[in-house]
């Protein structure tokens, strides 16, 4: 039985006291390499999806960061997701490295980021929960 298997990665970059987003590049692994990701009328819809819920994470990762009065300088999120043959979603991998331009990112600000994470739209609304790992880095 095989499945599927689907990494992106994306870069952020942030100014300002309220975090403002000022750029986002994100790209997709293909058998030869890593590519830009663009996204057109004829991406694959479940590429679309996996970029949904990268863009969710980062969302309410952005918004809890500066809601712990976290300033970010600049941020990068790898996705790993493999689904079964019928392309359910098995197991879902979030790793966010991140520079701090002020605050501190104590144990309970990074727990409270990672809970908050978990309430994204797009990740609550899988059908069954997968094997589901976030890991945040602050420096």
């Amino acid at each position: 039985m095989s499945g599927h298997s689907l990494e992106l990665r994306a870069s952020f970059r942030y100014s300002g006291d309220d975090n403002h987003l000022d750029q986002i590049d994100a790209e997709v692994l293909t058998d030869q390499g890593w590519k830009p990701l663009q996204i057109e009328n004829s991406s694959p819809g479940f590429l679309l999806f996996v970029y949904s819920f990268l863009i969710c994470q980062h969302t309410y990762f952005h918004a809890n960061s500066t809601e712990r009065s976290l300033l970010l300088e600049r941020a990068s999120l790898d996705l790993s997701l493999t689904a079964d043959e019928g392309w359910r979603i098995q197991k879902v991998g979030v790793a966010i490295d991140s520079k701090l331009r002020g605050g501190t990112a104590d144990p309970a600000a990074i727990d409270h980021i990672k809970q908050r994470m978990r309430l994204c739209p797009v990740s609550v609304n899988l059908v069954e929960p997968p094997d589901y790992r976030i890991n945040l880095k602050f420096s």
